[in-house]
């Protein structure tokens, strides 16, 4: 005889030999035995949970010539040949490889002929969130009133892929994930069946690195077999999952806590050229910190306590997000270990990422509590510069620039960003905000220049000269009209905008200067040539 996988072969027969899904189980017991089957049922749930075998022990129920209440009685012709996959009234079709409407409508087509065998014709669908929306869409009609002895059993692990329209004509069963006791438990029995002993840590690591599918364990024991044959041992489940020894995880946790860096490097070099599975070592750093952290908020004892009391539960947080973070990126780097090994620069080489803020969160929390009291100890803050006690003004000239401004020295327009005049107090910082929120080209232009003077009627601002672009845009009536309306905003009062070139070379006796104008050299040489001079034109001249 052919050999047979061993989650096969210990695959439930019927609803006793069930570990956990006791309410799938007991609900599904009452319906069959009461005789309230309904016409369709979603059974939905993560991987190897067992929807499948579930779906094949309630198609032997319903089907069984000498049913022991809800149980099939797993000896007779029909539950026989479904165990063996012949029995001509349980059609199971894969919905992934079977998706599109055109087999919907073989199914529709199909469903009208009675039993050929059993009592009931039994339709499985398994991954059926593969289904095209069209697919869907045929199926409606079928799945809300199929044949008096149709039932459809529908299969999936995501059911929010799955149509509402679907959903409603279900009974849906949630399976969930199977307990690492319960894991542990169906483990012993089949190795007691099998006539092999096995230690308890090495079904506890089995049983944590099924992650709650039962199939994923027996397919997982069946390796570890394969490998020991006699005995299974806590090293033979190291082995086949590429975990690293607990001595390797305590000496790693010693490099972080003592901030050595090399040392740290050091032993995940040794680990990666050993060919250890990097992502299995980063599950392991990940879950040996989670068990310091519980052991540290429950306050239990454990061999690892010392170490405990060292970490404050902060730090193991963070530990924990870094490690989880980088193992999560390990399988889509180029480079394996780079996660790692920058996760470990993190934690022991960057002192911020690793030091505590529990100070940092104690001043905070005092520093909040003096403001709500309205007293701050501390250096003070710069006091505001009135405009009285410094005035900066620009001088007009004659020499004007394209844009039709004076313009003055950069020497003699650095000014504090807060000023004061008469009633109205104005921010510079405030307002080039505002004047981001409101329209961010416009702050790209202003926050170029510097606030030369502020009164309740205007505001001035200097730009270098070089930016005429800037200085002809700000100049513009609509652009203007938003930053006053924002001045308004801000301080109460309606004060103009007025913007002027700054001059670069401030005079001896460092009053505010025009900048002379450029005289185009095509000018100049006409100036030479025909004798004359150069004078700006007004309106009435063009």
């Amino acid at each position: 005889m052919e050999y047979q996988t061993l989650y096969r072969r210990w695959r439930p027969r019927g609803f006793s030999d069930l570990v956990g899904q006791s309410h799938v189980v007991t609900t599904l017991s009452n319906a069959i035995v009461m005789q309230k089957v309904a016409h369709a049922y979603l059974l939905t749930g993560p991987r190897g949970t067992g929807k499948t075998s579930i779906a094949k022990i309630l198609a032997k129920a319903l089907n069984c010539e000498n049913p022991n209440g809800a149980n099939p009685c797993d000896c007779c012709s029909s539950c026989t040949r479904i165990n063996e996959g012949i029995f001509m009234d349980v059609i199971e079709i894969d919905a992934a490889s079977n998706r599109g409407i055109d087999e919907i409508r073989d199914l529709r087509e199909k469903v009208k002929f009675a039993p050929a065998e059993g009592k009931y014709k039994i339709y499985i669908i398994d991954e059926v969130h593969m289904l095209t929306m069209e697919a869907f869409n045929a199926l409606l009609k079928t799945l809300e009133e199929p044949p008096q002895s149709v039932v459809f059993i529908l299969a999936t692990t995501e059911v929010h892929k799955i149509p509402l329209t679907i959903l409603s004509r279900c009974q849906r069963f949630d399976f969930k994930r199977f307990t690492i006791d319960e894991i542990k438990g169906r483990l012993v029995q089949i190795l007691e069946a099998e006539g092999v002993k096995a230690d308890g840590q090495a079904l506890e690591l089995i049983a944590e690195h099924a992650e709650g599918g039962m199939r994923d364990a027996v397919s997982l024991l069946e390796q570890v077999l394969a490998h020991s044959q006699e005995r299974v041992t806590e090293g033979d489940v190291r082995a086949i999952l590429g975990l690293i020894d607990e001595e390797e995880i305590i000496r790693i946790a010693r490099a972080v806590k003592e901030r050595d860096t090399a040392g740290a490097l050091h032993i995940l070099n040794d680990i990666s050229l050993n060919g250890k599975d990097l992502f299995q070592f980063g599950r392991s750093l990940v879950q040996y910190y989670r068990n310091l952290l519980l052991t540290t908020l429950s306050r239990e004892n454990n061999p690892d306590q010392e170490q405990a009391k060292e970490l404050k539960p902060g730090d193991l947080v963070r530990i924990i997000e870094a490690f989880a973070n980088a193992t999560n990126e390990v399988k889509k780097s180029l480079q394996g270990s780079l996660p790692l090994e920058l996760a470990f620069i993190k934690l022991t080489a960057l002192q911020e990422d690793y030091a505590d803020t529990s100070d940092l969160e104690a001043r905070v929390a005092r520093l909040e509590t003096l403001l709500q009291k309205g007293t701050v100890v501390g250096t003070p803050a710069p006091v505001n510069v009135k405009v009285e006690d410094q005035p900066v003004k620009a001088t007009p000239s004659k020499a004007m620039t394209a844009a039709g401004i004076p313009t003055v020295t950069q020497a003699q327009a650095i000014i504090p960003p807060s000023v004061q005049s008469g009633p109205c107090n104005f921010s510079w910082e405030q307002f080039l905000e505002l004047v981001k929120k409101k329209k961010r080209t416009l702050a790209a232009l202003i926050q170029e220049g510097k606030p030369l003077q502020f009164t309740a009627d205007q505001l001035v601002v200097g730009l270098p000269p070089n930016l005429k672009f800037h200085l002809e845009n700000l100049s513009l009536p609509q652009n203007r009209e938003i930053l006053e309306g924002i001045l308004k905003e801000l301080t109460g009062a309606t004060p103009k905008f007025s913007c002027m070139p700054l001059s670069e070379h401030p005079s001896a006796s460092g009053r505010l200067q025009p900048a002379e104008p450029a005289e185009p050299e095509v000018l100049s040489k006409a100036v030479q040539l025909f004798g004359g001079e150069v004078r700006p034109v007004t309106k009435e001249e063009k």
